[in-house]
């Protein structure tokens, strides 16, 4: 048996719940968590009583004991925690998104490009639904016969978090890269073809008299290589529970998804059809994580997110940003 992984947490909002897994995770040990808030290190020392605990990410990235990183800091942050992950051999998980620009994904990239030995991934969790997981059957055995159009909307239903929270503080803050970033790569998992252009178009109505400066609602329309197209809306200001939506049209068959129900219809003619309810766990979330991990443990390609794929989206979600600055379409 080889040894346990040592594994570090940055980040103790969503990250808190990743480092409970860690904690629990037979394979690991969770030796040191980060955050810059004393509030919540003092929160979480009566939890993890044998784990170090810091308000400086540099001591994680420096020590010689971590093998893997789990990034969860805020969005501003995670480009560069990569980077320093990088330098030091860092194995990293890192929280959506990879990072915010081209300027950075490229700086990632030549450095990937001078330490291939590390393995990287990021919580795309929505893949992990075991109704994703059978729609996605579905469509390649050909169920859904040949699909022609994709719908998907990120409806935030959480307005404060923007207005009062970090997002609308920290120098940039994007919607697409913050919420339809996972239905947009859920489309293209799904169907399993690239995007070759984009278009985009946001507005801040809702936000308008806030102190937050950058759209809260931003649609785009994406065109893939078979002719396919999908539309995408990331909406942070709608008066709703925290909920996705997505529709899939294949010439066969159509799959509807609302609020965690779904349902598929086979005719044109019964629009009756029940709907069956979701159940996607915290376990199941966590799935992502843990194939990570295995994949470092074993020195094999088990993750459910890959790296190429992490690259390609955020090359989508980027095309997305200039589209809305160009007005046009962007390859």
């Amino acid at each position: 048996m080889e040894r346990k992984l040592n594994a570090a947490v940055i980040g103790l909002g969503v990250g808190a719940k990743h480092a409970f897994f860690l904690n629990s995770f037979s394979k690991v040990n969770l030796v040191s968590l980060c955050d810059f808030d004393k509030k919540k290190i003092n929160k979480y020392k009566k939890e993890f009583k044998k784990t170090f605990f810091t308000t400086n990410a540099n001591d994680i990235f420096t020590d010689p004991k971590v093998d893997i990183i789990v990034i969860a800091s805020y969005d501003n942050f995670h480009s560069e925690h990569i980077l320093k992950a990088l330098k030091y051999n860092k194995h990293f998980f890192v929280e959506k998104p990879f990072c915010l620009n081209t300027s950075e994904l490229k700086k990632i990239n030549f450095s990937l490009k001078k330490n291939k030995s590390i393995i990287f991934s990021s919580n795309l969790i929505l893949r992990n639904n075991p109704v994703f997981l059978d729609l996605k059957k579905k469509v390649k055995n050909d169920s859904l016969g040949k699909i022609y159009y994709c719908e998907g909307d990120y409806n935030y239903g959480r307005i404060n978090k923007i207005l009062e929270g970090w997002r609308g503080k920290i120098p940039f803050y994007s919607v697409t890269l913050g919420g339809a970033i996972h239905l947009i790569d859920l489309i293209i998992w799904l169907t399993g073809k690239k995007v070759v252009s984009v278009v985009a178009e946001g507005n801040k109505i809702a936000t308008k008299n806030s102190k937050f400066k950058y759209f809260d609602l931003v649609t785009s329309l994406l065109k893939f290589e078979d002719g396919k197209i999908a539309k995408v809306t990331s909406n942070f200001s709608s008066v709703t529970p925290h909920h996705h939506i997505l529709s899939i049209y294949g010439t066969k068959s159509t799959f509807y998804y609302n609020n965690e129900e779904f349902k598929y219809y086979k005719n044109r003619e019964n629009l009756n059809i029940k709907k069956t309810k979701s159940n996607y766990s915290d376990k199941q979330k966590s799935q992502i994580l843990k194939s990570f991990i295995d994949s470092v443990y074993y020195k094999k390609n088990l993750k459910i997110v890959r790296e190429k794929e992490i690259i390609d989206l955020m090359s989508v979600c980027f095309s997305i940003e200039n589209s809305i600055k160009t007005k046009k379409w962007e390859k």
